[in-house]
Parts: structure tokens; C-alpha cells; sequence
């Protein structure tokens, strides 16, 4: 009988669950697939130049022949896609190299030194990705308005009954 309920339940999931579902998975088996030499000849070199609080600017590592090449176009803002993607992937892969690395607000990066330091840039990484929750949050109680009728104005003064509006978020 138990079974009988999850299956209905699994099978109850809705469109976008499943995309969501699906696109997660891929994410996950992207990042755990194994380094590729590029990103091992980066955490190498981090690793061979380490220098106590030493960060390694954008260039530097571009300017190492690991195989990174520089954007010097002045109308974008990333100079190295591809060494950004390489950090995430390092950091998000576990169980062939261990380390982590860090990046300053201006790109550069160095290997993690200790944990309160890596316990600092999560915080600092936090801060943006919170700011934009509460934004989301904020859209998604405006979109939850759609259709509805207040009872009470700004001022918290209940409407009379020829002043109340259905609320039309969505034009169109």
C-alpha cells in the first residue's frame, strides 16, 4: 500500500519539477566528471607559485600558458570565461584533488590558505546570492497579487465597495 502512494506521488510531479529535476542531474554529472588537463595544470601552477596571501590576477595566469586565454575586448566585463568555469568546477569536484580556491571581487584567485578564510569569501559570496532571494521572494509575493482585491489602502484604510480594483500584475 505504501508503494502504491509513492509511485502515485512520484508520478504526480509536475512539468516543470521534472525539468528542474532533469537539468540538476546533468549539472551534477557535468561538475563530478573528472578534471581536465587544463584544470589540473591551473591548480599545478597555483600550487607550484603559492605564496602566503598571495592571489594570482586574471593575467598572470592567462600569461602562464596553461592554456587560458585573455578577453581584451573592452565592451565585456569577464576577461577570462573559461578560467572562471574551470574554478567552479574545481571547487565543485571532490575526490581527485582536494583543494579550493578563492577569488577577490576584481577576479583574481589563490588556493584556500585555512578554513576561517574560506569561512570569509563564503560569507562574502553569500551576501549577492541573499540579496537577490529576498528579491525573488519579493516578485513572487507581487505575482501571488494577480487577481486578487485589497480591502484596505496604503494608508490601511478599508476601500468602500465602488473603490475596489482587482490587482492586474501580468499585462497582456
Amino acid at each position: 500500500m505504501i508503494e502504491q502512494l509513492n509511485l502515485f506521488e512520484e508520478s504526480s510531479k509536475s512539468k516543470d519539477e521534472e525539468i528542474i529535476e532533469r537539468l540538476r542531474q546533468e549539472r551534477t554529472e557535468f561538475f563530478t566528471k573528472n578534471l581536465t588537463p587544463r584544470q589540473h595544470r591551473l591548480i599545478d601552477y597555483l600550487e607550484d607559485n603559492f605564496v602566503q596571501g598571495k592571489y594570482f590576477t586574471i593575467e598572470e595566469i592567462c600569461n602562464a600558458d596553461l592554456g587560458y586565454e585573455l578577453n581584451t575586448n573592452p565592451k565585456t566585463h569577464d576577461k577570462c570565461v573559461a578560467l572562471g568555469n574551470d574554478i567552479r568546477q574545481i571547487n565543485w569536484k571532490v575526490g581527485q584533488r582536494y583543494s579550493i580556491i578563492v577569488k577577490d571581487k576584481k577576479g583574481s584567485c589563490k588556493l584556500c590558505e585555512s578554513l576561517d578564510e574560506f569561512n570569509d569569501w563564503k560569507d562574502s559570496e553569500k551576501k549577492p546570492l541573499e540579496k537577490k532571494w529576498e528579491y525573488l521572494n519579493n516578485l513572487t509575493y507581487k505575482a501571488r497579487l494577480h487577481d486578487t482585491a485589497p480591502f484596505i489602502n496604503l494608508n490601511n484604510r478599508a476601500l468602500k465597495e465602488d473603490e475596489i480594483e482587482f490587482v492586474d500584475v501580468f499585462k497582456g
